[in-house]
């Protein structure tokens, strides 16, 4: 599906972390040090972070949703997404529980959408919906997640890989236009799933079993599980058509794009990605290095934690963002975001 969608902007982003560090040598005590240093030089991942129990998804976009709202905003906004594998409950939603706890309009519509890697693009899809539909005229999109909670800690493969982080993101009424391109494979869903836990399969005594599975690492049903081969050839073949899809949406070349900000998934990953597209190493960030691959909230969190970098304007005149994994799905967006305002990142603890 491809779409491009006009009068909207993305007046600025805002990301949190834990406070919590996870230092993956640590991990020495456990595993050979030698394949410890290689997965660190392989993923480009040396430290991640971890919510402590009592430190929600939402808590942490709530605290980076402070950082860029201001009081007129609070009655503007008319909507609000909330993106997340890791809502507060099965019900209500957590965005009915944000537009309470930051004090926004209650004639709102609010909705969450259950997805990871791809979601921030998702988010933005239906925030710019609104917005050009005429039925907002500002819409506040929260991205987060605390994976780590569904992470066995005998799992070396995923310990050593996903982080926990919050987001925040306003859009509003602009003259600017943004290409989407998203496509989903659920045939694919197996390869990275939480067997255990919905209504398919109920957790029991059989889910809460540790053992050693196929791919040797030590996990239960209700942990999460990722076939890292299988998602890595999930995107190398469709990142670069959604990629090109939005571009031609655009009628901009790849050589004029001046960011790709893509899923911080592991390094390996994007530079596979970016010999693929063709484009410089400085117009693909790769910025998990001490966060880890922290799922919906990844591209939000690369551009605030480059926020120094991606200061010259020119060179977000023309961004291209893709989210990719979980669905398995792949998401892509092209606009401009030279006059976007992006806020340091901020720790929080419980």
């Amino acid at each position: 599906m491809h779409v491009k969608l006009g009068g909207v902007s993305i007046r600025s982003v805002a990301a949190t972390i834990p406070d919590e560090v996870f230092d993956l040598t640590d991990l020495y005590d456990i595993y050979d040090k030698k394949e410890v240093d290689q997965i660190i030089s392989t993923n480009g991942i040396s430290k991640t972070r971890t919510a402590p129990e009592g430190l929600c998804a939402s808590d942490l976009c709530e605290k980076a949703a402070e950082q860029i709202l201001t009081a007129a905003d609070r009655e503007k906004i008319g909507g609000i997404v909330f993106v997340s594998q890791t809502p507060d409950y099965i019900l209500p939603s957590t965005a009915a529980s944000l537009q309470h706890r930051l004090g926004l309009s209650k004639n709102i519509v609010s909705f969450d959408i259950t997805t990871g890697c791809p979601g921030y693009v998702y988010a933005l899809y239906q925030g710019a919906l609104l917005i050009n539909s005429g039925s907002c005229e500002a819409v506040l999109v929260c991205a987060g997640d605390v994976i780590t909670r569904y992470i066995n800690p005998l799992d070396r493969a995923n310990r050593m890989v996903f982080g926990d982080a919050g987001s925040a993101t306003i859009l509003e009424k602009g003259d600017g236009e943004i290409a989407f391109s998203f496509m989903t494979d659920g045939s694919g869903g197996q390869h990275l799933i939480i067997p255990a836990g919905g209504n398919r399969y109920p957790k029991d005594e059989n889910s809460e079993m540790v053992s050693v599975r196929e791919d040797g690492n030590m996990r239960s049903d209700e942990d999460i599980f990722m076939h890292g081969l299988e998602i890595m050839n999930f995107s190398i073949r469709e990142v670069p058509k959604a990629v090109e899809t939005v571009l031609s949406r655009m009628g901009w070349d790849m050589g004029e794009v001046g960011l790709f900000g893509l899923h911080q998934a592991n390094k390996f990953m994007l530079n596979y990605l970016r010999k693929i597209l063709r484009v410089s190493p400085e117009s693909v960030p790769a910025a998990m290095g001490e966060t880890g691959n922290t799922g919906s909230a990844s591209i939000p969190l690369m551009l605030t934690l480059e926020h120094d970098r991606l200061s010259d304007a020119d060179s977000l005149s023309k961004v291209v963002l893709c989210g990719f994994g979980v669905g398995l799905s792949c998401a892509a967006a092209a606009l401009d975001m030279s006059r976007t305002e992006m806020a340091e990142p901020t720790e929080v603890s419980i």
